[in-house]
């Protein structure tokens, strides 16, 4: 008997969805508590205009999928079952890795580029070895919905906000130096941006 890849693909996504929405929203919502909101517009215009370009529809069509895949076939790629099925591995990596990085993150996360008032530099957990496991994540997240569900919305729409999240990036390390120093220099020296160094 066959498995019923609609089916897996969509109780992967639902997965991907609760997991990311159970681990993330309450540590973000206790470090607003702690520590007060900050204001998107402390990034700039073009981040969040691109953004509300690229995200809207990948949500969306993760949604419809969720609902009734078919809806969707327009933007469907021919891709064979096992490799619709090797997004569940990818989502349970990127879960744990966003599980990973927010215990270590604690009251620090924000949903901007600028670190909070009383941040401190995170070197523990994923951060030993990469400086930014919320966007790894994030990646490897959006990697797994789009092989879940072979969409070229999906799959185009996440790596154009993978590259948002890259290039907000720079901005983000320049105001950690600033606030950090030298002391953010050296763990720039012996860290990867999103991907671990070879050499340390």
């Amino acid at each position: 008997m066959q498995p019923d890849t609609d089916l897996i693909a969509r109780l992967g996504l639902a997965a991907i969805f609760l997991g990311a929405a159970a681990i993330g929203m309450p540590r973000r919502l206790r470090a607003d508590r702690a520590g007060g909101c900050v204001p998107r517009r402390v990034d700039p215009l073009w981040f969040w205009v691109l953004m509300m370009l690229a995200g809207p529809p990948v949500m969306l069509a993760c949604l419809a999928f969720m609902v009734n895949p078919s809806w969707l076939d327009f933007a469907a790629i021919d891709a064979p079952p096992w490799l619709h099925l090797l997004g569940l591995p990818l989502a349970g990596l990127g879960l744990a890795l966003f599980w990973w990085m927010f215990r270590h993150l604690g009251l620090n996360v924000t949903s901007t580029s600028m670190p909070r008032t009383d941040a401190t530099l995170i070197t523990s957990g994923p951060y030993r070895f990469i400086r930014h496991p919320m966007y790894l994540a994030a990646l490897i997240l959006l990697l797994a919905a789009s092989l879940l569900m072979a969409n070229w919305i999906v799959a185009v729409g996440g790596v154009s906000c993978f590259a948002l999240l890259a290039a907000r990036s720079r901005l983000e390390e320049r105001r950690l130096i600033e606030k950090f120093g030298d002391a953010y220099r050296e763990y720039q020296r012996t860290t990867g941006r999103f991907l671990p160094r070879l050499r340390r």
